[in-house]
């Protein structure tokens, strides 16, 4: 009888666990990169975000409290990701405005297939002002055709690339001047791309060449 009545206590204990878990948990979708325009909060789960005026259209998360899993499709269905509290300023590939459904993961480890963004996801970063200031745009996936929908099209003047060879243009589709960028911090764009940069897209991990391209030559 005291077994049964122990085994109770923990069970309760651990209900009561799990569903003050799940209520910490939130998560906040945004419309535009870097956490910009429209924004929804969520603190359970959503299985069609068809019904509340945001699918299809999450390009930046952040995660507050507790594990989610985010899915292209309804239902947990078209491949997800799995999300810790953190920022991540912009989704990558397949996932970037794709989201349709969410759910606390309370308690669950992670499964194999899942990527766990980490929170420093970029690998070049586009910055407003000269010397790394103003307002941000990183760059996680490998390409950007075309900054016109991002807000950030003709406004860089300077850049940080983490890691990977980069190739940044001043027209859509890398059409115009174009240059390539290796790892390392460009406090002053050339006049050539400065607050002109309209498409961009990692070229290699690593390329050719060792070292920052030479734009003398």
């Amino acid at each position: 009888m005291g077994m049964q009545r122990s085994f109770r206590v923990v069970l309760a204990f651990y209900l009561a666990f799990i569903a003050t878990a799940a209520a910490a948990a939130e998560i906040t979708l945004f419309e535009g990169p870097n956490f910009q325009g429209r924004s929804m909060t969520f603190r359970g789960e959503t299985s069609n975000l068809d019904s509340t005026g945001f699918n299809d259209r999450t390009s930046s998360i952040i995660v507050r409290d507790g594990v989610w899993e985010a899915c292209v499709d309804a239902y947990f269905q078209g491949g997800c990701i799995q999300l810790r509290p953190g920022e991540y300023p912009q989704l990558d590939g397949r996932f970037d405005r794709s989201i349709s459904s969410l759910r606390v993961l309370s308690g669950r480890p992670y499964s194999e297939g899942y990527a766990a963004p980490d929170r420093r996801v970029a690998r070049a970063i586009l910055f407003e002002a000269p010397d790394f200031r103003g307002r941000s745009f990183p760059i996680s996936g490998d390409v950007v055709a075309n900054f016109g929908g991002t807000g950030f099209n003709d406004r860089a003047a300077s850049l940080r690339v983490e890691d990977g060879y980069w190739i940044f243009c001043s027209d859509a589709q890398f059409q115009g001047d174009c240059r390539t960028f290796g790892p390392g911090e460009y406090p002053r764009l050339p006049w050539d791309l400065d607050k002109k940069i309209s498409s961009g897209r990692r070229i290699h991990e690593r390329y050719p060449y060792s070292g920052r391209p030479d734009w003398g030559r």
